[in-house]
């Protein structure tokens, strides 16, 4: 489903190649060359990972009903992304200290002469802070009126005084190959590896030699991985994606997608969300102990993943006001210190969740509605391609090109 446009010729940079960012004792792999000529060669997401460091459930107890989740909501404390946070040193230590800070979207944009530069942010975690997202400065400027390569640069700085940053090359090109209606948001749930595999397998469980043959498939192929910001605007009309883009997003945080499935994903360089129920007691934790240059922690709501409710699966989000639901989902954006995209519960999909989810400035959310998303669709309620363990490459190639 793309449209053919001649390819810029552009040459590629003629810098030596570098390793990718890895978790200790994970492989390494050389960067991936580029398949189209538009596309230059995937890199390291930020120049500190050189230096060495990686810098960067199901329905629950009815006991909770509409009135106890308003107020958990009303007394809980955000352990991470609160407002009370450690005062930031003035003086600069050496080195990112455990700072790992990663780009929202592709570490390579690509953006048409003539229309927009849609800045998609970077997040950033580490030990002691917790979640640094909102202090993430952002430096460069990106001139779409004529091509050109630019740098869009991301620094951030803890309470001790490291300083980490990442950088953005922003391709603004007179033509290139761009999606034609329609997008892949791919949906996937847990990983585990042979040697340890879950009590009870169902499609949801996705054995991690399949998910590395995907993503290695995604990086062979030269796909693109476009950020919230783009995929609202594509989907709005207003916005050119390249060819071959695709969205990965990975719902629950589950202990087996965290362990085995985030270092799959940094091997090969693949930005991903992981929609997590910031209900769950260690949800805070969960995002500093596996922050990641390429994962994204995102909402799936705080308290809504329960039964309580007549739509769909029958969760609680059909049971609650607007209010009630800004409430929840605001609340979660606290923990997470992220606002740009929000998986509904069991995918169950009210008119107040949909205001919801606008009045809380969520740019996309998304269902489990199993299709491409197409030009014209609600980006308040987001169709995704379920993918299942028992699907072998071929058809997984057929799923992602349409």
């Amino acid at each position: 489903m793309t449209q053919s446009r001649r390819p810029h010729p552009r040459t590629r940079p003629a810098h030596a190649p570098r390793t990718a960012p890895t978790r200790p004792g994970s492989p390494r792999r050389a960067p991936q060359q580029g398949r189209r000529p538009a596309r230059r060669r995937r890199r390291p997401v930020a120049p500190l990972v050189v230096a060495g460091v990686v810098a960067v459930c199901v329905v629950g107890a009815l006991a909770w009903g509409v009135v106890s989740l308003v107020g958990a909501l009303s007394g809980a404390v955000a352990p991470t992304g609160a407002d009370e946070r450690p005062i930031v040193t003035d003086a600069a230590v050496s080195g990112p200290g455990e700072i790992v800070i990663g780009l929202n979207g592709d570490e390579d944009t690509y953006v048409l002469v003539g229309e927009e530069y849609l800045e998609a942010g970077a997040h950033a975690a580490e030990p002691a802070d917790g979640v640094l997202n909102d202090r993430i400065e952002v430096s460069g400027e990106v001139d779409t009126s004529k091509p050109g390569d630019y740098d869009v640069t991301y620094r951030v700085r803890d309470s001790s005084g490291h300083e980490a940053q990442a950088v953005r090359t922003v391709h603004v090109v007179d033509e290139m190959e761009t999606m034609d209606g329609g997008v892949p948001i791919l949906m996937y749930h847990y990983v585990y590896s042979a040697d340890n595999p879950p009590a009870a397998l169902d499609g949801n469980y996705l054995l991690d030699t399949k998910l590395e043959e995907q993503l290695a498939y995604l990086v062979e192929n030269d796909f693109y991985f476009p950020s919230y910001p783009e995929l609202k605007a594509f989907l709005e009309g207003e916005h050119s994606l390249p060819a071959r883009s695709v969205v990965l997003t990975f719902d629950d945080a589950e202990a087996g997608f965290l362990d085995v499935g985030i270092p799959i994903l940094e091997k090969y360089r693949v930005p991903a969300t992981s929609f997590v129920i910031c209900s769950d007691a260690d949800a805070a934790q969960k995002i500093v102990d596996h922050r990641s240059p390429y994962v994204s922690f995102q909402s799936h709501s705080y308290g809504l993943h329960q039964a309580g409710g007549t739509v769909g699966h029958g969760g609680l989000i059909s049971a609650l006001t607007t209010d009630q639901i800004v409430e929840d989902l605001t609340h979660a954006q606290k923990i997470l210190g992220a606002t740009e995209a929000f998986a509904y519960p069991f995918g169950d999909v009210t008119a107040d969740g949909q205001q919801a989810v606008r009045d809380a400035g969520i740019l996309c959310a998304f269902t489990t509605q199993n299709s491409w998303a197409h030009v014209g669709d609600d980006v308040t309620a987001l169709p995704r391609v379920r993918i299942s363990a028992e699907y072998e490459l071929s058809g997984y190639a057929s799923l992602v090109n349409g």
